[in-house]
């Protein structure tokens, strides 16, 4: 007990020493919300000036991501974008495509530029069934915009036709593969 009654003693001693030099200040002006892009691994959003000269070109729009730049810069590069897709992690690319819809952050643009990706990727006839894959998902989260609008609805009806088209043509390779399997297992050797 008597060490309980020494440290009440001191405590005077110890509120002073605790006591703060100077009162707390405010920090400096600290550059809360930055703008960040929609991806999985946010980056920073570095506006760049460019010169007057370029007016004509579009602005960057606040979190738009480099796949996003891709699908915008509609420069026919479907190889390129397949190839990007494909080395996504899967959650950042079904991420990407739910962020295309204007409800979702997106753009109209956006839509009809993925929209017109797809027409391009079924007009390679390859990689059906990643191409499916993503076409899948796309209309799993945009279907509400793509029904609302009648421009995307007939680009909808022309993917449809493709899709037709590359399915039969599909069939139709897989058939010849069973019908010469069939035959090369019934030849007497």
């Amino acid at each position: 007990s008597s060490g309980i009654n020494a440290e009440y003693g001191n405590l005077d001693v110890i509120k002073k020493r605790n006591k703060p030099k100077a009162p707390p200040t405010a920090p400096k002006a600290a550059p809360f919300f930055l703008q960040t892009t929609k991806e999985l691994v946010p980056k920073f959003v570095v506006e760049e000036k460019a010169p007057e000269e370029k007016e004509s070109s579009k602005p960057l729009r606040v979190g738009e991501s480099d796949f996003q730049r891709m699908l915008l810069a509609n420069t026919g590069n479907t190889q390129e974008i397949l190839r990007y897709m494909d080395s996504m992690p899967t959650p950042m690319l079904d991420l990407e495509l739910q962020s295309l819809s204007p409800s979702d952050g997106g753009s109209h643009e956006l839509v009809e530029g993925f929209l017109n990706f797809l027409g391009a990727a079924h007009a390679l006839r390859t990689s059906f069934d990643l191409v499916q894959a993503y076409t899948n998902v796309f209309l799993k989260y945009n279907r509400q915009y793509l029904m609302e609008t009648a421009s995307l609805r007939k680009k909808l009806a022309e993917l449809r036709n493709l899709h037709k088209d590359q399915w039969a043509d599909l069939q139709r390779r897989i058939q010849e593969v069973v019908c010469v399997t069939n035959f090369l297992k019934n030849v007497a050797l």
